[in-house]
């Protein structure tokens, strides 16, 4: 009988961390990752990469900031912002994304967004990859990523 009360308490532990987590100040929304073939390097320096987009939620009370990524298919992530420079759309790195409290920010093609560099493998519609983004404040969340 003792064995089964401590399964049962286990499981209760098991819930509410699940309730903890559902609650956490940070959510993630609509993940997805831009199709790419995963291409062979044919000079010095060149690397296949993909485009990664998501919608952070801020429901907490303080401000935080996406600060990297990593990604199961590719060697390292970026974070990246596309901006207007004197007439021409160009990507640069950014060391963080803010996310100030209650905010919601859509990483999305033609603004801030992940580039998934190095790729191991193509990404072809309807696979899924793991999407890790580390923030300031609330750590490190996982997501699944639809390839489109």
């Amino acid at each position: 009988m003792r064995p089964l009360l401590l399964v049962l308490a286990l499981l209760g532990l098991l819930g509410a961390a699940g309730a903890v987590a559902q609650d956490a100040p940070i959510r993630l929304e609509k993940p997805w990752v831009r199709r790419a073939p995963a291409m062979p390097d044919t000079k010095p320096g060149a690397e296949s990469s993909a485009g990664g987009y998501v919608t952070i939620v801020n429901r907490g009370t303080a401000p935080d900031a996406l600060v990297g990524a990593t990604a199961d298919v590719a060697q390292r992530v970026e974070l990246h912002e596309t901006r207007n420079m004197s007439g021409m759309m160009m990507m640069e790195p950014v060391s963080k994304v803010e996310v100030a409290a209650g905010a919601r920010v859509e990483l999305k093609p033609g603004s801030y967004h992940l580039m998934l560099i190095g790729l191991k493998r193509s990404l072809t519609p309807g696979q899924t990859i793991d999407l890790t983004l580390r923030f300031e404040r609330a750590g490190a969340l996982t997501t699944r990523a639809t390839v489109r």
